[in-house]
């Protein structure tokens, strides 16, 4: 068995790779057997990010991708996400567990993971890749991730996704300092895995965060491997744009859709139309050819009149 097709079924054996009763809920096959489609994608997107639900981020984004664009979207979610049980409560009667701190670590892997599956449905990814590593609650201190996962096995699979699938563009969560300590984690080690690739096959390396109002950002202190090409952002995706070139209708539905998914995280739920822009900085890390890559995404989108008010869309 030639690397990637051992790397593959090690997935598999480490339980990235499940079916439920009755219909498979994703596949992870030998990476050396997939049968390709017809007419290659437009382009390739990875997202990799710490929790389920971090897709909501760039929801709109990726929703853009794979229904208008013609591309594909692949997904690593690298932590069960079994620390969010501060705001499950409400999710009990609708899953019919215990949601609390005690139980509701050793339900939430497998409900989050449906729910994050239910998501990837409406925004059309193709692979989801499950890393297994340990939720171990919020914090702003980056070492915290570090410490807890197995880094290099992260690391290395990573890099084997951006070897094999050859993406166009690979985006994570901005890794700024008042963010999850989980998420600079992640951006870290996919910008490292990144920098292992020689520099003209290197994919586009974007970060993205959501906001209301203006931002900037650099790099994350010590970090200069985050350090992005500009302090503004490269691209602002407003949620606010029609969907399908009807002014009555906009992106922020398929966010709220998203966001609807993962009934686990109350406090997510009240997020419903809250933030109406997506950035996404360019990391220098892409090098010539992840730039080059990144111009060729089409940023121009519909040009209806939208109006906003206290951050939400409104259409007319």
């Amino acid at each position: 068995m030639t690397r990637l097709g051992a790397w593959a079924r090690r997935l598999m054996e480490n339980g990235w790779s499940s079916t439920e009763a009755g219909t498979p809920e994703f596949s992870l096959v030998d990476l050396n057997n997939v049968s390709r489609p017809e007419s290659s994608p437009r382009m390739k997107v990875l997202l990799v990010v710490a929790h389920p639900d971090d897709e909501s981020e760039c929801a709109a984004f990726l929703y853009r991708v794979t229904h208008e664009l013609g591309g594909v979207v692949d997904q690593v979610v690298v932590t069960n996400g079994e620390a969010g049980t501060q705001y499950a409560a409400p999710a009990q009667a609708y899953y019919g567990v215990a949601l609390t701190e005690r139980e509701g670590r050793k339900h939430l892997p497998r409900i989050r993971r449906r729910e994050v599956l239910r998501a990837g449905r409406i925004l059309g990814v193709r692979h989801n890749y499950f890393l297994g590593q340990k939720d171990t609650g919020f914090t702003f201190d980056l070492s915290d991730g570090f410490e807890a996962w197995d880094i290099a096995r992260v690391r290395h699979d990573i890099r084997s996704l951006l070897e094999r699938e050859e993406y166009d563009l690979v985006v994570t969560l901005l890794p700024a300092p008042d963010t999850h300590g989980h998420h600079q984690a992640v951006a870290l080690l996919t910008l490292q895995a990144a920098a292992e690739l020689p520099e003209e096959t290197r994919p586009g390396m974007l970060g993205v965060r959501t906001r209301g109002s203006s931002e900037t950002f650099t790099e994350l202190p010590r970090y200069p491997l985050t350090r992005t090409t500009t302090a503004r952002p490269v691209w602002s995706f407003d949620r606010c744009e029609p969907l399908g070139g009807h002014a009555a209708l906009n992106y922020s539905i398929v966010v709220n859709w998203i966001i609807a998914e993962h009934k686990s995280q109350g406090m997510f739920q009240m997020e419903y139309s809250r933030r109406t822009l997506e950035d996404f900085w360019l990391f220098e890390v892409s090098g010539t050819g992840g730039a080059a890559r990144w111009r060729k995404f089409p940023t121009q989108t519909f040009q209806i009149p939208t109006i906003k008010e206290t951050n939400q869309c409104v259409n007319y």
